[in-house]
């Protein structure tokens, strides 16, 4: 009776919840309920009085995170899910109840995983698919799935099956249960997706519910359907089931009545571009724009999970998109967007990074909205992020920003930003060493001099070599490419560059330009520009390229009918060893003969009716300048 009491007393009302918790009267509860498990036969009175004290702890769980915490502390949860197999079952229901209300509590997050024989008995419940108890043990699983990853040892008692057959249910709620877990089960698990895909009944089912219904029924479909459409090796009729849910989500977004919303949308559009247009088409941006105004605003840390989907949704929309960038700057979303940087919650620090490198592909976002914002300043705090995602996103994004903009370039420059980058490109992280030996490629782009020279001071010339000679071959390309951008200008420059232990740099060319090498096409076109770019400087600097085995790999270079940049490349490296300024015609004279005698002229006549105009342009100068006509200027890549 006083279970009884003490629960109508305290359901709705957070403040007396909080007294009675406060008072430990959830310890208490507790105590009552293991001793009258304690007795080896459960008469009529202490049946009731176990299903009120479960129902009472459940209730203080409900909508009180202290009250969740004091049942995980009074050991309750062990005794609710003994109840889960008993003969009686009104107990099990009450127990399932209290579970339920339990698991929707962020304190559940704390506790440990159910165990397997727990999660058994929940299955069995779910048999029952025309009762109420069927749901409760659906959303039950369903945040197992989400807090603990459970969804392998569901499975494996046959739960995805037997969850599939609550959406044949007669009971709304089951059916809205049985969604919900398939959601859970299915979001980041490609083989159960794909059983979801091939059961017709199901899909069908899923898309009746989508199109029909209250908006929280039709998010629950949208989620399931986008769960198994998004797959990587979906079928080609589910993935079109993206497009049929693109509307419906779009509509549900007007309301917003979910914080799944978003983050469904997201989903949808990842890497297809003609759905990212189709959602800005919708009006998607000004929705989203909006919302996440709204949100920033109200500054309550529980619409985290919201804040993310929305900042995710906006970057994803405006990664292809400068129609979707313009309108972002437009209805002055980057402000909101450069605060959510500073976010405590790191999934939204590294969503706002997303929204953060979208927008940075943008020429006039980074010149006006993103440098007027004061982007650099967060953005390199978040390289030291502890977030790994996080890291990655920013270091991304840095290497947008100091591409071409010398502004935002001096302001990342001045608040110690190379510094960072070249830290990065020690971490053991593959993607960081990329991402930041990217920045630096980036930064070093047309620098000048001093810029050079302050860039190095930073990385050092040993860390260049390491990153020259990384496990990664797409970091091996980006530092390749720093050396091309380091050798771009002046003589000065490329002598900063060659007379590094004794040309080490050059050896690593060559050694790179060899074709038994394996480096790929792209590494070893910049490879080649870096030498034409060396090629382009004195007469010392000529000399060195003539006394290496590298030109028998540009004469390869010549030769490669599959990459026509490549092609290119090796002809301009010609072109630069025959320059002639009028210093030296002698110097010029023995290295067009050596050429001529390596097989370079044969090789160049052989190509003057090359597939690529580009390619036969470059012929055709080089074959002028190896037979002494007009002088050709001396040019850098």
């Amino acid at each position: 009776l006083v279970c009884l009491c003490l629960c109508l007393q305290i359901i709705g009302d957070k403040t007396k919840k909080y007294a009675f918790v406060s008072e430990g009267a959830v310890q208490a509860v507790s105590q009552i309920l293991r001793e009258a498990l304690a007795n080896p036969g459960l008469d009529a009175n202490t049946t009731d009085l176990v299903i009120q004290s479960a129902a009472t702890l459940g209730s203080f769980s409900c909508g009180l995170e202290l009250g969740a915490e004091a049942v995980i502390k009074s050991g309750a949860v062990g005794d609710l899910t003994q109840l889960l197999g008993s003969s009686d079952s009104r107990l099990v229901t009450a127990s399932a109840r209290a579970l339920r209300l339990l698991f929707q509590s962020s304190k559940a997050r704390t506790l440990a995983p159910l165990s397997d024989s727990s999660i058994r008995l929940l299955i069995k419940l779910l048999h029952l698919k025309d009762e109420l108890t069927a749901g409760v043990s659906a959303s039950i699983l369903a945040k197992c799935c989400e807090i603990h990853e459970q969804q392998d040892q569901i499975q494996s008692y046959g739960g995805l099956k037997a969850v599939m057959s609550l959406l044949q249910s007669k009971l709304i709620k089951v059916q809205e249960a049985g969604m919900e877990c398939i959601a859970a089960m299915t979001k980041n698990d490609k083989d159960l997706a794909l059983i979801v895909s091939e059961d017709l009944d199901s899909v069908s089912k899923l898309l009746k519910f989508s199109k029909m219904g209250k908006p929280n029924v039709k998010l629950l479909a949208c989620r399931c359907i986008t769960n198994i459409s998004t797959q990587s090796d979906a079928r080609e009729d589910i993935v079109k089931l993206r497009a049929h849910l693109l509307p419906i989500v779009i509509k549900l977004l007007e309301q917003l009545s979910d914080f799944h919303v978003p983050h469904v949308l997201a989903r949808l559009l990842a890497d297809k571009p003609e759905l990212q247009r189709i959602a800005f088409d919708s009006n998607a941006i000004s929705l989203l724009t909006s919302w996440l105004r709204v949100t920033h605003e109200s500054g309550e840390e529980e619409q985290s999970y919201l804040k993310e989907g929305l900042l995710t949704a906006v970057g994803i929309i405006s990664l292809n998109l400068e129609d979707a960038r313009r309108m972002v700057i437009e209805l002055k979303g980057i402000p909101t967007i450069v605060e959510s940087l500073k976010d405590k919650d790191e999934r939204v620090r590294a969503a706002a990074c997303l929204c953060a490198k979208s927008l940075s592909r943008s020429r006039k976002a980074i010149k006006s909205s993103l440098f007027d914002a004061k982007i650099d300043g967060p953005l390199l705090s978040l390289l030291s992020d502890p977030s790994p995602q996080v890291q990655q996103t920013a270091s991304a994004t840095l290497c947008n920003l100091v591409l071409s903009y010398l502004p935002m370039k001096e302001n990342i420059l001045a608040a110690g930003g190379v510094r960072e980058l070249a830290s990065l490109s020690k971490s053991m992280d593959s993607i960081l060493r990329l991402h930041s030996t990217w920045a630096i490629k980036n930064l070093l782009y047309r620098a000048d001099r001093t810029l050079k020279q302050r860039v190095m001071e930073e990385l050092t010339w040993p860390q260049l070599l390491t990153l020259l000679n990384d496990s990664e071959p797409e970091v091996q390309v980006q530092a390749v490419t720093i050396v091309r951008n380091l050798v771009f200008g002046k003589e000065d420059d490329i002598e900063m560059v060659v007379q590094y232990q004794n040309g080490e740099i050059l050896s690593i060319l060559e050694r790179i330009l060899s074709p038994t090498s394996g480096s790929s096409a792209e590494m070893k076109q910049h490879a080649v520009y870096a030498v034409s770019n060396i090629s382009s400087g004195s007469d010392k600097h000529k000399e060195m390229i003539m006394q290496t085995m590298v030109l028998n790999s540009v004469l390869h270079c010549l030769r490669d009918q599959h990459s026509c940049e490549l092609r290119v490349a090796a002809a301009w490296v010609i072109i630069n060893l025959t320059w002639q300024d009028g210093a030296d015609n002698a110097g010029v004279a023995s290295r067009i003969e050596r050429l001529k005698q390596m097989g370079f002229e044969s090789q160049l006549e052989s190509m003057v009716e090359d597939t690529s105009l580009n390619v036969k342009d470059r012929v055709m100068e080089a074959l002028k300048s190896l037979r002494k006509h007009s002088p050709i200027e001396g040019t850098q890549h």
